[in-house]
């Protein structure tokens, strides 16, 4: 197999055991396929408004959006893991602070917050838990624009190439997520700001 070294902020793949298609070898196929997975679940949630029944935000479905987007390539998509990596919530805790997430993006939503604030705390929350074994960035910025969607709200049109690869927009954004972890959402909100699209009509 030719899976490269993780790139900085990036849990490495170290074990593909659980990889469904084993003619996928290189980390090139790895990310072809990974897309193609993801672009089904963006445009089951993302090409109209969802409406409430199909993203209930409730902890069932966050397991299952994730499987949604890596359960062709990845056997334990979707399944919370069951090992420490070097990020994110100790896996006894990951369901309940993913519980407590959601109950604060209730008591957010019911607020006057800014949406984009709601989506950016939801986003870098998420991220901080890291539930899944990988593919947590992607599923937490589409939990973040589907939470936008489902309001009403302009999407993050996030550049996922760049900042799934070494680059300096990827740089900045590892910068916000940290800034975030120490309780200033500031670089994190004006992030999102930058690459939020128009609103739809």
């Amino acid at each position: 197999m030719a899976f490269g070294p993780p790139i900085p902020g990036q849990t490495p793949i170290d074990d593909i055991s659980g990889l469904r298609d084993r003619g996928i070898r290189t980390q090139g196929a790895l990310n072809a396929a990974e897309a193609e997975n993801i672009r089904k679940a963006v445009l089951k949630y993302l090409a109209a408004k969802p409406t409430r029944r199909a993203a209930p935000f409730d902890l069932a479905w966050t397991r299952r959006l994730h499987a949604e987007m890596f359960g062709e390539v990845w056997a334990w998509a979707g399944a919370f893991r069951r090992r420490e990596l070097n990020i994110g919530s100790a896996p006894e805790h990951i369901e309940t602070d993913m519980q407590g997430l959601l109950d604060d993006l209730g008591a957010w939503a019911g607020h006057d917050m800014p949406r984009i604030e709601q989506a950016v705390r939801l986003h870098h929350r998420a991220v901080q838990i890291h539930p899944f074994l990988n593919g947590n960035g992607r599923w937490s910025r589409m939990l973040g624009n589907i939470w936008l969607k489902l309001h009403g709200s302009a999407l993050v049109e996030w550049p996922e190439t760049t900042i799934g690869g070494e680059s300096p927009v990827r740089a900045e954004y590892i910068a916000a997520l940290r800034c975030a972890d120490q309780g200033d959402h500031g670089p994190l909100v004006a992030l999102h700001a930058r690459f939020v699209g128009q609103a739809p009509a």
